[in-house]
């Protein structure tokens, strides 16, 4: 009979490198009265102040570890470039995490929920200690939901941020498992650039940071990673469209207008004399575009082309709806 054996020259050694771990989770209810109301208190105090007229107020309730990793100007930078996708509205906390990873030294994802439906759980990262708290709220723009994670860990016996996540997170208030539904639609139908560019924006939607993982998101991005890119979104932009002349395409995606979705196509062009020759450059890359990809029409209420000045800081949009609304 043949025995593996591994010999440790410590007996501390040992124990240092396969010291057992214990996680554990509470989710919104399970959490109790006390922790659920601080908690949410500090990260909805937090979002506030980010969003007023002074930001580095919200900063000054970073964790240590936290300002040695983004200064306060580059905070102030960031939030303020938030504030203006605003106003927001109807700021509400939506879910809060208190995870905790006992024992070990690394730190663990710990999932929270119920692991039977994609949609019911969520994974977060948690260092070893005491328990951490992620704080999920919600505030409305003009045409998007916008969600902001924040992860607040115990530091001088007050609960402090140590990481903040803020982006939109709907569009005129599809989701991202609606965009999905979306996107495999117009695969069945073999429209396979507006199915390309709907996954792309799910994966985008169901992003919330490097920190918390929702449970949708594993399925939404291989699914992504199995199409094939169409032509023209290849590579890295800008993209070289040649749909009869030659456009220089710098982002594509869908964006909200109104209670609809359009298709929304940035270029970059010379310096022009007015707004008319602006304006003509969009038109003829709307009409190049229309004619190469007709079936656009099938998943985007209209075109937004945005003209963006080749070595300067001019922008013009030019917005063009379908004859027919989408569907």
């Amino acid at each position: 009979m043949t025995f593996l054996t591994l010999n440790c020259a410590l007996l501390a050694a040992c124990n240092q490198l396969f010291q057992p771990f214990a996680t554990s989770c509470g989710t919104d209810d399970q959490i109790s009265a006390h922790d659920h109301a601080i908690t949410d208190m500090v990260a909805t105090s937090f979002v506030r102040e980010a969003l007023g007229p002074n930001p580095e107020t919200a900063y000054s309730n970073f964790t240590a570890e936290a300002k040695e990793g983004v200064s306060a100007e580059k905070f102030v930078v960031m939030f303020k470039g938030v504030q203006q996708m605003g106003p927001f509205k109807d700021l509400r906390v939506v879910h809060t995490y208190l995870a905790q990873v006992t024992g070990g030294a690394q730190a663990q994802r710990v999932v929270c929920g119920n692991l039977s439906k994609p949609e019911a759980w969520v994974a977060v990262n948690t260092k070893p200690g005491p328990a951490q708290a992620y704080v999920v709220l919600e505030a409305q723009a003009l045409n998007n939901t916008w969600t902001f994670v924040l992860w607040l860990m115990p530091e001088a016996g007050q609960w402090r941020v140590e990481y903040s996540q803020a982006q939109a997170t709907t569009i005129v208030d599809e989701t991202a498992e609606d965009l999905q539904r979306m996107a495999e639609s117009e695969l069945q139908e073999n429209h396979n650039f507006n199915g390309f560019i709907l996954y792309a924006a799910a994966l985008q939607m169901a992003a919330r940071g490097p920190f918390l993982q929702l449970g949708i998101q594993p399925e939404i991005q291989k699914r992504f990673e199995n199409l094939k890119p169409p032509p023209g979104l290849t590579g890295q932009p800008p993209f070289d469209w040649k749909l009869g002349q030659s456009f220089s395409v710098l982002n594509v995606g869908p964006i909200g207008v109104g209670q609809d979705i359009y298709l929304m196509i940035d270029q970059q062009i010379g310096p022009w004399t007015d707004d008319k020759g602006a304006d003509q450059k969009n038109h003829e890359l709307i009409t190049a575009f229309s004619n190469a990809y007709p079936e656009y029409r099938h998943a985007f209420a209209g075109i937004v082309a945005r003209a963006h000045e080749r070595g300067g800081d001019r922008g013009y949009g030019t917005v063009v709806e379908n004859d027919k609304p989408s569907k």
